[in-house]
């Protein structure tokens, strides 16, 4: 039977498993006092904890393990609450310290020998974390994933857009795709874990209640004790009890709530801040003069409200004259801010693919329905299929020299196609000169150079009606783009594109397959056959229109005739 080794024990996985595991045990087995006052300690450290680290990040997704240490920590003053109950109703007789020094030492110093005081703070503890705090974070998390569900497909097809226009790349794309994937579980998470929350406020005055009744009966009907010595000693022990588990559940509520508060808002919550309002010192100036008409208003306290005029006006001055060293420093280091001018190895460098277009052609190419843009998934997805090969990032911009209605094909910086488009039209194909279409401007259909006519909207369906193929513009130009590619595969298999292919040939899903393809790479290249031999072969194979998609075939044929050459 194999055994823990000390590193293996160690390990955070294994301590929290630990750690989970003592809670829920701590829900069954009777604990010592002085465990619980570790516990109790615990618990506050942890609720400081999390609410000095929702203060100090920069956004709420670099605390995104917040859900599952909100749930955590509820775990935690559950269990605690439990023994507790435990200790108070079964050793409450004993005294105030029956339930250890921690929740003795908080009824002391809270209630300050005044039973109803204690229980009032208890609560106003409670209603505020119940009705207030909780409440308001409840609500914050619902809308909060709402919003992220609902934004989730326009952030997608945002960054799908990015990636086919060329400004970014896929490995930029599949990030930016996780991050909003998690953004979206996170506030999912956090809407789900904040009905727990508010289930442990409602839990917390139930168990107050139950100690404090249940501590009264068996103090006078089994224990002999007084009503009022029992009272006074039971209400102590609950009223501690409940501070104790109450005041960290109300700094983690406050967490939570300022976590969801953030927004989009980057930056630690001080700085954002700070930055914010000693942006708008006019306000801080007027709020001063405000308060020094506090101060001097018959029967209010002087000093308090001046002091405070003074701070105030004192922030607002040093607000203004950093507003005014951040406006004269662009000023003074304008050469060091200015935009550098890009090098000529940025302006030789040429796209593999890319499309311009005519100003009045912007909504028709990236419409989100019907665009080019939203059918080059689909076009790489074709030629990865029938031809083998990835294509490059395929960069759409506008031109404002061409005509309007016209747009042009680059291929590696040559034009391969020019033609022209009816955004608002329909292109009807006419190749037997049918006299029943609708009338419509003449043309030839850019790939294939068949008669056509652009009709209207109007006019689709008599069309249709009437035989003829009806296609919108962006099928008109993703076709023409398709049919320049298919023509010019040989020349977008460059030497950085074969690459990529045999990176995927050892990347793939099924660990046996990329393994056996890893071990053909090692024999075959460079040994038997060169990099180079390679690439022309397989730039061949593609100006004939035949598939490179069996890549391990291709490269095992490659080395055998190179051999028997």
């Amino acid at each position: 039977m194999p055994r823990l080794t000390r590193a293996q024990l160690f390990q955070p996985t294994v301590l929290l498993a630990l750690a989970l595991m003592a809670i829920i045990v701590m829900m069954i087995l009777p604990v010592p006092s002085w465990v619980l006052d570790i516990g109790l300690a615990a618990s506050f450290a942890l609720a400081i904890l999390i609410f000095t680290v929702t203060l100090f990040i920069e956004r709420p997704l670099d605390f995104s393990s917040f859900p599952t240490i909100l749930l955590a920590s509820l775990m935690l003053r559950l269990s605690l609450n439990i023994s507790s109950t435990k200790l108070i109703i079964g050793e409450g007789h004993s005294g105030t310290g029956a339930a250890g020094h921690v929740i003795e030492g908080f009824a002391d110093f809270v209630m300050g020998g005044s039973i109803f005081l204690g229980l009032v703070v208890f609560g106003v503890l409670l209603i505020v974390n119940f009705l207030v705090i909780t409440k308001g974070a409840a609500r914050m998390a619902e809308v909060g994933a709402r919003f992220a569900l609902d934004a989730m497909p326009g952030k997608q097809l945002a960054i799908d857009s990015d990636l086919s226009a060329g400004a970014i790349s896929h490995e930029a794309a599949r990030e930016q795709r996780a991050r909003e994937q998690q953004e979206t579980t996170f506030f999912g998470s956090l809407d789900g874990a904040s009905k727990f929350v508010k289930g442990d406020a409602v839990a917390g005055l139930l168990i107050t209640l139950l100690n404090l009744v249940m501590g009264l009966a068996m103090g006078t009907l089994v224990h002999d004790m007084r009503l009022g010595e029992a009272f006074e000693t039971y209400a102590i022990l609950t009223v501690g009890d409940g501070l104790v588990t109450q005041i960290p559940a109300v700094i983690i509520s406050i967490a939570s709530a300022l976590l969801l508060a953030r927004g989009g808002t980057l930056g630690a919550t001080d700085t954002a801040m700070t930055s914010q309002i000693l942006r708008h010192p006019s306000a801080l100036v007027t709020v001063a003069v405000l308060m020094g008409l506090f101060a001097l208003v018959p029967g209010l306290p002087f000093l308090p409200f001046i002091l405070g005029a003074l701070a105030l006006a004192a922030v607002a001055v040093l607000g203004a004259r950093a507003a005014r060293d951040a406006e004269a420093e662009p000023e003074d280091t304008g050469a060091a801010m200015s935009v550098p001018e890009p090098s000529m190895g940025d302006i030789l460098e040429l796209d593999d693919i890319h499309v311009e277009f005519a100003p009045d052609l912007i909504n028709m190419v990236l419409d989100p329905g019907e665009g080019l843009d939203a059918r080059i998934a689909n076009m790489r997805r074709h030629i990865a299929t029938r031809y083998g090969l990835i294509l490059p990032e395929i960069r759409l911009t506008d031109e404002p020299a061409l005509e309007a209605g016209t747009y042009a094909i680059r291929i590696q910086g040559v034009e391969q196609a020019r033609a022209g488009l009816r955004a608002d039209h329909f292109l009807a194909l006419d190749p037997d000169g049918q006299p029943d279409l609708p009338p419509g401007e003449t043309v030839r259909e850019p790939v294939y150079h068949a008669p056509a006519r652009w009709i209207t909207a109007v006019a689709r369906d008599r069309a249709v009606l009437g035989g003829a193929t009806v296609v919108s513009p962006g099928e008109v130009l993703a076709t023409h783009l398709l049919e320049i590619i298919r023509r010019n595969l040989s020349r977008l298999l460059t030497m950085k594109a074969m690459r990529r292919l045999l990176d995927e040939m050892v990347n793939l899903a099924d660990r046996d397959r990329a393994d056996a393809n890893r071990k053909l790479l090692e024999e075959m290249i460079p040994d038997r056959i060169a990099p180079d031999l390679l690439h022309g072969v397989l730039r061949l194979l593609l100006a004939e229109q035949v598939s490179i998609r069996n890549l391990p075939l291709i490269i095992e044929a490659a080395a055998e005739g190179r051999q028997g050459g």
